[in-house]
C-alpha cells in the first residue's frame, strides 16, 4: 500500500529493540488460571484482585441486566443512553466513597481524559506526578493546560513547582493513588495539605485503590485514616476517579465528587457527552460487585494474605519489593531481553507474567510486574515464590 513503508519500518524497529507487542490469545482466563498456547497456566497478572469477575452472583447480575435492558445502551446518556441502572450505580459508588455524587463513563481511560480536560484548559496549571497513568498524560496534553512534572512522589519538588510557577486561572494536582507498575501509594496527607496551601484541586485515579485499600475497600482516604495519618469525616480529595474493571470485576470508569461537579462534568466532559454510555450488563455486574465487596470481607482478607506471603518470601530470595505496598509487586530486570527471557521460563513452569517493556515503563527498568489476587491459593503463591526465586539464581 502506497504511503506506508514506515509501518513495516516501525515494527522492524520495535523487534529489534524486544519492544514489539503482540496479543496473547487466551483460550479461558480469570484472575487465578488462564489457558494458553493449550497449557493451564496460574494466572500473577490479572487486575481482577478479588476474583469477583468470575462470581457466580456477579455473572447472574450481568445477564439479568442483559434481560432488563439489553445488551446496549443505544445512545450516548445525554440522548437516550441514561438508564436507570447506571443511577443505582452511580448512587452506589457516591456511598461507596462517601461523597455527595458519582457520575460513570464508558471506560477509566476516557474518564481520565474527560475529566482533566473539563477542568483545567488554557490559562490553568497541572502538576502530575511523573509516574502517572497513561491516560492521566493524555488528558494533561489534550488540556491545553501548562503542565508541570514533579518527580516520583516527591512532595518538596511538587511544592518547588507549586511555589515557582506564576498567577494561574485553575490549577490541579493529579496522581495515581496506586501507582499500576510499581505497587506504591501516593501520599495524600502531603498532597492534600500542599492543594490547600496553594489552592488547587486535587484528582486522584483510584483505579488500583478502590476496593483494595481501606479496611472495607473504600480506597485511599479510608487507608491513610485507618493508620491515624489523616482525620476523619473531611474533604481531602476533590475528584475521586476510579474503575470498574479492577477489584470491582467488570468495566468502566467513574468519579466520585459533588453534585456540582457532576452537573459540571456532564455539560462539560467530552468523552461522556459523545460516547456511548456504559453497557448495561458491565452496571449490573459493577452493582453486584459493590454489594459483594461489603457482604464477604474475607476475599480482601485472602488478597492481603496472599500478598504479605509472596513479598516476604520475595524479600528472603534478594528480590527488590520494599517499595510496594499493594499486590502489585514488580521485579525489575532491566534489558526488554531479560525480562521476556523470565516471562517465557516462567511460562514453561506454568505460570503466566507477561513482561512489561517501554514505553510501559521506564527505559532500563523492564519488569514482571505480578499481581496478586484473593483466590490464588496458598500452594500457587508458595510455588510461584520458589519458582522465581531458583529462576533467578539461574540467571546469576
Amino acid at each position: 500500500m502506497p504511503g506506508t513503508d514506515f509501518v513495516l519500518d516501525e515494527l522492524e524497529r520495535l523487534e529489534s529493540l524486544d519492544q514489539r507487542r503482540v496479543l496473547k490469545s487466551l483460550k479461558q482466563a480469570n484472575a487465578r488460571v488462564v489457558s494458553y498456547q493449550g497449557s493451564q497456566l496460574v494466572n500473577f497478572s490479572s487486575n481482577d484482585y478479588l476474583g469477583l469477575a468470575s462470581h457466580p452472583r456477579v455473572k447472574a447480575a450481568a445477564q439479568a441486566a442483559i434481560e432488563e435492558f439489553h445488551a446496549s445502551a443505544g445512545s450516548s446518556r445525554l440522548i437516550c443512553g441514561n438508564l436507570e441502572i447506571h443511577e443505582r450505580l452511580e448512587s452506589r459508588l457516591a456511598g461507596l466513597k462517601q461523597k455527595e455524587a458519582a457520575l460513570v463513563f464508558s471506560s477509566g481511560y476516557v474518564a481520565n481524559l474527560g475529566i482533566i480536560t473539563a477542568l483545567v484548559g488554557e490559562g490553568d496549571q497541572i502538576f502530575s506526578d511523573a509516574l502517572n497513568h497513561a491516560s492521566i498524560i493524555d488528558g494533561c496534553r489534550l488540556s491545553r493546560a501548562q503542565v508541570f512534572v514533579y518527580r516520583h512522589r516527591d512532595l518538596n519538588h511538587l511544592e518547588y513547582l507549586l511555589r515557582g510557577a506564576p498567577a494561574a486561572r485553575r490549577r490541579l494536582i493529579v496522581s495515581d493513588a496506586v501507582f499500576s507498575m510499581d505497587g506504591d501509594v501516593a501520599d495524600l496527607p502531603g498532597m492534600a495539605a500542599l492543594a490547600a496551601a496553594y489552592d488547587c484541586l486535587l484528582m486522584l485515579d483510584e483505579a488500583h485503590a478502590t476496593g483494595v485499600l481501606g479496611s472495607t475497600g473504600r480506597g485511599i482516604v479510608e487507608h491513610f485514616v485507618e493508620r491515624g495519618e489523616l482525620g476523619p469525616g473531611k474533604e481531602y480529595v476533590d475528584v475521586a476517579m476510579g474503575t470498574l474493571s479492577k477489584a470491582l470485576g467488570s468495566f468502566g470508569g467513574f468519579v466520585a465528587c459533588s453534585s456540582n461537579l457532576r452537573e459540571f462534568l456532564i455539560n462539560k466532559a467530552r468523552s461522556l457527552i459523545f460516547a456511548t454510555a456504559l453497557p448495561p450488563s458491565a452496571a449490573g455486574a459493577a452493582l453486584e460487585s459493590l454489594h459483594l465487596l461489603s457482604e464477604e470481607p474475607l476475599r480482601r482478607e485472602a488478597l492481603w494474605r496472599n500478598f504479605d506471603a509472596l513479598k516476604s518470601r520475595l524479600s528472603e530470595s534478594g528480590f527488590d519489593v520494599a517499595a510496594s505496598e499493594t499486590p502489585i509487586l514488580p521485579l525489575t530486570f532491566g534489558t526488554e531481553a531479560a525480562a521476556l527471557r523470565m516471562s517465557e521460563r516462567l511460562a514453561e513452569r506454568g505460570y503466566f507474567v507477561p513482561a512489561i517493556r517501554p514505553p510501559s515503563v521506564p527505559k532500563g527498568t523492564s519488569r514482571l510486574r505480578i499481581t496478586l489476587c484473593a483466590t490464588h491459593f496458598s500452594g500457587e503463591v508458595e510455588g510461584f515464590a520458589k519458582e522465581l526465586s531458583e529462576l533467578a539464581q539461574d540467571r546469576g
